[in-house]
């Protein structure tokens, strides 16, 4: 391939660098736009009695206040319609939504906010997943047996909004073959996916009771589709237009600010803009769920193993939110990337008082994995064998299925098992201090969802893509290197353009890694309908039958005879005065099936036994790719999720005192900056996918899965402690260090 498989540079980069990019808070409709304002819940869980806006309404400025009562009283949820978007009788966590002001200026809408006053009867809460399911529990939603639920949603129960189990073969029998049976608990808290951008949105309602929102949004046709549910408006009155996005890794595709600015600009008759402060956003939007697991494993003494049972409670927060379909699909990804022929595993998906999680980057990947891959090493450990070759010796293979009994293809986990510890070993261990090594491994199961695309020849010979995709990892250069791969022409050459929801057709999320594989496939289907379309219209200028006609360096030639063709800007104008009129195609795919995604990482760190500080000193990240695309962005994306996923290892976490969140900023929610970075060593590995386009497989989820298991694992192989419950910060590590010389003294 010529386009594909090349690196090069992202199609919007000169924007980006320049500083033209258009992002949320910069959208300017024209006039005067005014300021909004949340007003946020400050207990976790409390009856409502009264809420009092007069003051705030009398405050000189102020153009218009919204509760509960301007809003149809509408529960909504893709799930189970649990959720209403102002809290009218009942909060559920710190910063429920109780009203929105909009004012002339950013200072008198923070005034009026101040000036509501809410009457509380502040009741018990939970916060712990765990710790909700106890029958002793206060309940979260009183109601929650009449909400309406999708059939998919299990046992519901207490506070348990879900219960998927899943079953293959006999567990007991499993592990009475088993040698031995490990059993191990681990628990990973919930954190923040820290974008640079906070929520905003800016709304405009027309005097056609039509509303415009400009966003910054992973996810625009879904967000126009809550816009209108939860304000009770057909969709064609609803109109989303995405801006550029400062980040989004899951949590920009629910709604937050936006149903709210639609309602104050309506009641106000003017634009209305609301940016989250850093605050807000950390305490009311979409983080990772903190999950509570427990892995029970039988092996024979050889590492095979025999069984394993699983239990993984997930804390959804107030609302189920996505967590019903993260829990289900923790429940298919749980065991690893093993055949395992004995499997019981049960998934809760369980209310608490705190904020709705959404689906941060590789929704439970990490916290899966650093479960199963920490006792995956310490089973290897104490059995004296080697962990990649325990590794190896379960690997899943093409033809074995998931534990949902879907048949998997295009597996190739040995091989990127063994790439990743001969990548490793290809260095001697450092020589001096507590030196450890560590690795992991996992997948990551990349389905598709329906998705349509617009390509279309100009007069000038050129292309153009239409779609509604939000491009937020460099999405929009790999379509077009699809389609100048099949239309024969350069990069430059194919236009991308990313129209609203009122122009755009159909498109998936930006989500899930499969962006590029769901568009990809509607790009490629457009793409080869279009080059079609310009062999008919070529043969009748060359007087040849279509099907001895090829496209390449802009031109359409016969084969064998290259000297008889004819340049795309011929065919295009042509092409207006043809039988079959303008050339252009729409294509459409629906869901599509999953194939694994595999990474193993390998990681060497030093750790300070007196301080507990762990130095990464070589990091190793292998990933099957199916076909890369663009092998520049591939290895972006994959050391950007190391990153992230390395924050998680080591420090990120959310904590919260009485429901609020201890440290909603980014002084005290330590992510990895540039300055604790190391150096990441990329490989790919590429197998063409049968189900991606022209081979391609997600990349995006997988990188950032397994740092927190190789990070535990490297620090055990250090030091000899084993850190149960992430992140794995030097405090941990000194007090394990301390214990274990406590047992070991006489």
């Amino acid at each position: 391939m010529k386009v594909v498989g090349q690196e090069l540079p992202r199609v919007e980069i000169f924007e980006k660098v320049t500083g033209q990019s258009v992002f949320g808070a910069d959208v300017s409709p024209g006039g005067k736009v005014l300021h909004g304002k949340m007003v946020l819940s400050p207990h976790a869980h409390a009856r409502i009695t009264a809420i009092h806006t007069e003051r705030a309404e009398r405050l000189p400025g102020v153009r218009a206040v919204v509760t509960a009562a301007d809003v149809p009283a509408v529960r909504y949820g893709k799930f189970v319609r649990d959720e209403e978007y102002f809290a009218s009788t009942k909060v559920r966590y710190v910063g429920d939504r109780i009203a929105a002001v909009a004012a002339v200026d950013e200072e008198t809408a923070e005034e009026a906010a101040r000036l509501i006053e809410v009457d509380y009867e502040v009741l018990p809460a939970v916060t712990s997943g765990l710790e909700a399911m106890e029958p002793d529990a206060p309940m979260i939603h009183d109601g929650y047996a009449d909400y309406w639920a999708q059939p998919s949603v299990e046992d519901r129960r207490g506070n348990v909004c879900n219960h998927k189990q899943l079953l293959r073969g006999d567990v007991e029998a499993g592990f009475a073959e088993a040698d031995r049976v490990f059993e191990h608990r681990f628990h990973a808290p919930m954190v923040h996916q820290t974008y640079i951008e906070p929520h905003t949105a800016l709304a405009r309602f027309d005097a056609s009771g039509r509303a415009t929102v400009w966003v910054p949004t992973q996810a625009q046709f879904p967000l126009r589709d809550a816009i209108a549910e939860i304000l009770d408006m057909p969709m064609t009155k609803v109109r989303v237009i995405p801006t550029e996005i400062g980040g989004g890794f899951g949590g920009k595709i629910s709604p937050t600010v936006e149903p709210a600015a639609v309602a104050l600009a309506r009641k106000a008759r003017a634009p209305v803009r609301i940016v989250m402060s850093r605050g807000e956003d950390f305490q009311t939007t979409n983080p990772r769920h903190p999950f509570h697991l427990r892995y029970k494993t039988g092996v024979k003494l050889d590492g095979t193993i025999t069984a394993r049972e699983i239990e993984a409670v997930l804390g959804t927060g107030y609302s189920s939110g996505s967590g019903v379909m993260i829990s289900q699909g923790a429940a298919v990804r749980a065991p690893g990337p093993y055949r395992i022929p004995n499997l019981k595993i049960d998934s809760y998906c369980v209310y608490t008082n705190t904020p709705t999680c959404g689906a941060y980057r590789g929704p439970a990947g990490p916290q899966l994995a650093f479960a199963s891959e920490s006792q995956i090493d310490i089973i290897a450990r104490e059995l004296g064998i080697d962990p990649v070759e325990m590794r190896v010796r379960n690997a899943m293979e093409d033809g074995d299925e998931t534990p949902a009994g879907v048949p998997l293809k295009d597996v190739h986990v040995k091989e990127t098992v063994r790439k990743a510890a001969e990548a490793l070993d290809a260095a001697p261990r450092a020589a001096d201090g507590n030196i450890g090594r560590g690795m992991a491994a996992a997948h990551w199961l990349v389905g598709g969802m329906a998705s349509s695309a617009g390509v279309k020849l100009n007069e000038d010979g050129t292309f153009a893509i239409l779609t509604g995709l939000v491009d937020l990892s460099g999405a929009s250069t790999s379509l077009a290197q699809i389609a100048a791969e099949v239309l024969g022409v350069s990069l430059d050459d194919v236009h991308v353009r990313t129209a609203d929801t009122d122009f755009a057709p159909h498109s998936t999320i930006s989500a899930g890694s499969q962006a590029l594989k769901s568009m990809g496939g509607a790009v490629l289907l457009a793409a080869r309908d279009v080059k079609r379309q310009i062999q008919q219209v070529a043969a009748d200028k060359l007087e040849a039958d279509p099907g001895d006609l090829e496209v390449g360096e802009n031109k359409v030639f016969v084969k064998g005879s290259p000297e008889r063709s004819v340049s795309f800007r011929e065919v295009g104008r042509a092409a207006l005065e043809h039988a079959r009129g303008p050339i252009v195609s729409t294509q459409s795919v629906s869901r599509l099936i999953p194939h694994p995604a595999v990474a193993a990482h390998a990681a060497e760190v030093e750790v300070d036994p007196e301080t507990g500080h762990v130095r990464i000193l070589r990091y190793v990240a292998v990933q099957d790719v199916g076909t890369a695309v663009n092998p520049l962005s591939v290895r972006g994306q994959i050391e950007g999720g190391v990153m992230q996923g390395l924050g998680q290892a080591l420090s990120e976490a959310c904590t919260f005192t009485d429901g609020k969140m201890d440290n909603p900023n980014l002084l005290d929610y330590k992510i990895f900056s540039a300055l604790d970075a190391p150096p990441v060593e990329v490989h790919l590995i590429q197998h063409p996918c049968a189900t991606g386009p022209l081979g391609a497989k997600g990349v995006g989820e997988p990188p950032i899965i397994p740092p927190p298991a190789v990070i535990a694992n490297a620090v055990h192989d250090a030091v000899g402690v084993r850190i149960h419950d992430l992140p794995v910060t030097p405090e941990k590590i000194v007090r394990a260090l301390r214990a274990k010389q406590a047992e070991q003294q006489p």
